[in-house]
């Protein structure tokens, strides 16, 4: 618990600085590097006999995708990274079969997964940064998530009795879920209020539309990844982070909510300057 705290309270900083103060190519290389560590803790963990090339191409197109929204060459990087990571995978498929044991197909499925789907998602950070509020958008799934995770924690810790998904989740409670909804929406519609009085118009009703489905999403994502640890019988993805488990542990559940506060804001917006 307390490394977990001070690596937060170390971390949160840094990450406001990157998205306030710095370029958004930074931003994007950063992210890029979260959806890399994520990819090769993802094939580590679900294909643990998978070749060290496989695994490579994979994160490093990963890391291309969100970095190439950053520089502002989104669609042609993305179209670049994916097509090369697809005719990669499938010769590494189609060279396998000159063995006694090819490779199974699940694996360019995962790959696929690791190195286009994850960080394809994980994007949508970099893209909220395009739009017109900047990093006032980009905040968003950040408040989302972290406020969801930390409400469904804490008030689960010290309130939580009956179990939400006790096969795939034991510590996860009903009382936590319900914690991290409710902090989801109070802590953005708190961001609000201090946008507000930074004199930015805003729609109190649809913050907390932000707040509901970020957490809600949040969840699932939390719950779907998890679900991949079960079946692989791990506990974490990593320890990169200390107190954290791996990056895929810390940011698996950005994977959804990063996205989904992408189509709230451009569908519904609800923060005019």
């Amino acid at each position: 618990m307390k490394t977990r705290i001070i690596v937060a309270a170390a971390g949160i900083p840094l990450l406001l600085a990157v998205i306030f103060f710095a370029p958004l190519w930074v931003f994007g290389i950063l992210v890029g590097a979260i959806a890399a560590g994520a990819a090769w803790e993802l094939l580590r963990a679900a294909a643990p006999d998978t070749g060290l090339r496989i695994r490579l191409y994979a994160a490093v197109s990963a890391a291309v995708i969100p970095a190439g929204e950053g520089l502002g060459a989104g669609r042609p990087l993305l179209l670049l990274a994916v097509f090369l990571l697809v005719l990669l995978l499938f010769c590494e498929l189609i060279a396998s079969f000159r063995d006694e044991k090819p490779l199974d197909y699940t694996v360019v499925a995962l790959g696929l997964m690791a190195g286009a789907v994850i960080p394809g998602l994980l994007a949508a950070l970099v893209r909220l940064g395009h739009e017109g509020l900047g990093a006032v958008y980009v905040l968003l799934p950040f408040v989302a998530a972290f406020s969801s995770d930390s409400g469904a924690y804490f008030v689960g810790m010290s309130l939580g009795r009956h179990k939400l998904a006790p096969r795939l989740s034991p510590h996860k409670t009903i009382e936590g879920s319900a914690g991290g909804f409710a902090c989801a929406i109070g802590m953005m519609l708190l961001y609000g209020v201090i946008l507000r009085s930074a004199g930015f118009s805003v729609d109190f009703p649809v913050m907390a539309v932000y707040g509901f489905f970020g957490s809600l999403v949040c969840q699932i994502g939390d719950l779907s990844f998890s679900a991949i640890k079960r079946e692989c019988g791990i506990k974490d993805y990593g320890n990169l982070i200390p107190g954290h488990g791996g990056m895929l542990d810390r940011f698996d559940s950005m994977v959804f909510v990063a996205p989904a506060i992408e189509l709230l804001v451009l569908w519904v917006p609800a923060i005019v300057k």
